[in-house]
C-alpha cells in the first residue's frame, strides 16, 4: 500500500507541476502582453519571476500529489463509497485552501474559499456519479455472473 501511495503521489506531484506551469503560460498568453503572469506573492516572497515559477510549480506539484494519493481512499473496501468521496473531498479542498493562500492563488477571505469549495463540490459530485455508476455496473456484473454459476 505504502508503494501505491508513493507513486500516486509521485504521479500526482509531476502533473501537478507540469499542470501548473501550463496555467502560468495560458494566463500569460491570455493577457496579451508577452511575460509570465505569476502570482503577485510569490513575486514578492522569492524575489525574481524565477523563483516564483520554481516555487508556484513545486506548490502545485504538492497540491497535485495530495488528490492523486488520495484515490486510494476508494480502495478501501471497510468504508463505504460516500465515505471515501467525503474523505477525499475534504482533504484536496482544505490542501487546495492552504496552497491557494500561501501561494496568494484565492485570497483568504470567505468568498472566494466558498466559491472554490463549491466548484469543487460540484466537480466532486460528478466524479460520485461516475464512480456510483461505475460500482452499481460492477455489482451487476457480478451478479449476473454468480446467477450464470448457481443455474443449473
Amino acid at each position: 500500500m505504502a508503494v501505491k501511495l508513493f507513486k500516486r503521489a509521485a504521479c500526482g506531484f509531476v502533473l501537478g507541476m507540469v499542470v501548473g506551469a501550463l496555467m502560468v503560460v495560458a494566463i500569460s498568453f491570455a493577457s496579451g502582453n508577452g511575460s509570465l503572469i505569476l502570482p503577485a506573492k510569490l513575486l514578492k516572497m522569492t524575489g525574481t519571476e524565477a523563483g516564483a515559477l520554481l516555487a508556484h510549480m513545486l506548490a502545485s506539484g504538492a497540491y497535485g500529489a495530495i488528490p492523486m494519493a488520495g484515490t486510494l481512499l476508494y480502495e478501501l473496501d471497510s468504508w463505504g463509497l460516500l465515505k471515501q468521496v467525503v474523505v477525499h473531498y475534504a482533504s484536496y479542498t482544505a490542501a487546495f485552501m492552504c496552497f491557494g493562500t500561501a501561494c496568494g492563488w484565492i485570497e483568504p477571505n470567505l468568498v472566494d474559499m466558498g466559491i472554490v469549495a463549491g466548484v469543487y463540490a460540484v466537480c466532486h459530485c460528478i466524479i460520485w456519479l461516475i464512480m456510483y455508476n461505475r460500482y452499481r455496473a460492477e455489482v451487476k456484473r457480478l451478479n449476473e455472473l454468480l446467477a450464470k454459476t448457481k443455474a443449473p
